[in-house]
């Protein structure tokens, strides 16, 4: 790896990332590219970590690891996909895993901060179909985090309040995002909710 970043770039036109696995193929017990590893060599190489939420433990959420990797790194890339045990490498679904992953760089104030890059392989469906399935339920996790009023729980969170900061995050489960997300596809001329019947 430090072969490869040898070899000079403008790195402020592509940036280099090293995304870490749980394991490697016909590997039980040792995987070079661990996560401990990879943040380390990140953070002693200056460049970008890159977080794949189909690469970790089925325990660990991504989202979960966003703010603590913001405090040591000026960006961050996540490659966002449908997690299928330990592998990635599948089309972005409107999943909690997605709409937590988007809340909490919300919640960060972060956007400028985070790279999203999806998936799109699953060989079992056409690969234009796969790239605009995924790009629109990212975009819906995306407005749905936006929807969130994180100041009240923010509000809540600072008074000490967690019986409250629990029952509006409860409460924001039931706002009406597909009738947001519907207004949004009419106001930027993109096909609704109908599309899918279209295939």
């Amino acid at each position: 790896m430090d072969e490869i970043l040898s070899v000079p770039y403008d790195k402020t036109k592509v940036f280099p990332c090293i995304e870490s696995k749980v394991f490697g193929i016909g590997l039980e017990a040792y995987t070079v590219g661990s996560a401990e590893f990879c943040t380390n060599y990140v953070n002693t190489r200056h460049i970008t970590p890159l977080m794949d939420n189909g690469h970790y433990h089925p325990t660990e959420l991504v989202s979960d690891k966003i703010s603590s990797m913001l405090l040591f790194n000026d960006r961050l890339a996540l490659h966002i996909t449908r997690p299928m045990r330990w592998d990635s490498d599948h089309v972005a679904t409107v999943s909690e895993d997605t709409v937590a992953i988007m809340q909490e760089i919300k919640r960060c104030n972060a956007f400028d901060k985070v790279h999203l890059g999806l998936d799109f392989f699953d060989a079992s469906i056409d690969r234009v179909s796969a790239s605009v399935i995924g790009a629109r339920s990212v975009k819906k996790a995306l407005m749905i985090a936006l929807l969130e009023p994180t100041d009240k729980l923010m509000e809540a969170e600072r008074e000490g309040n967690f019986t409250r900061r629990l029952a509006l995050l409860e409460e924001f489960k039931m706002l009406p995002a597909g009738i947001v997300f519907d207004e949004y596809c009419r106001r930027h001329d993109m096909p609704g909710a109908d599309w899918a019947a279209k295939l």
